[in-house]
């Protein structure tokens, strides 16, 4: 894991206490709406009229991937906040951007499961059925 995914992880808990994604949004002042995709993107980060927002696919409310693709997306708006970006379902073979904000959302949901759980995952599928980690990211956080 880079060396600045570990700190921004550090500074957001030590800021707000917590890593569960849809807390921090709120804190930070984050629209967050569910829009209709069709079939991708499944999230978008970019400013409307200023506002920083982050829109996710209406398919992913109520699911574990709804926690993986907004901290994808929340990497965006920290790092990369002047840019307009989104998460596909292909994402992990993009760009060395959306890698970065892969692995800081795979960091981000395993660090939420032993804040919520008080241990670590057993398996890597435990972080897909959590927080919809997929199999090839959770592999290198474990």
């Amino acid at each position: 894991m880079s060396e600045r995914i570990t700190e921004l992880i550090e500074g957001l808990y030590n800021q707000y206490g917590t890593l569960d994604p849809f807390a921090l949004v709120e804190h930070a002042g984050i629209d967050l709406h569910y829009v209709p995709y069709l079939d991708n993107p499944m999230g978008q980060y970019l400013k409307l009229v200023g506002t920083p927002t982050i829109l996710l696919s209406d398919t992913l409310e109520g699911s574990p991937e709804r926690f993986f693709v907004l901290s994808h997306e929340l990497h965006h708006a920290l790092e990369h906040e002047d840019i307009c970006s989104y998460y596909t379902l292909n994402s992990l073979s993009r760009s060395k951007m959306e890698q970065e904000a892969n692995k800081f959302a795979a960091a981000m949901c395993l660090n939420l499961y032993i804040e919520e759980q008080e241990k670590l995952p057993e398996t890597t599928v435990d972080l897909l059925n959590e927080y919809g980690v997929p199999l090839q990211l959770s592999e290198i956080l474990l």
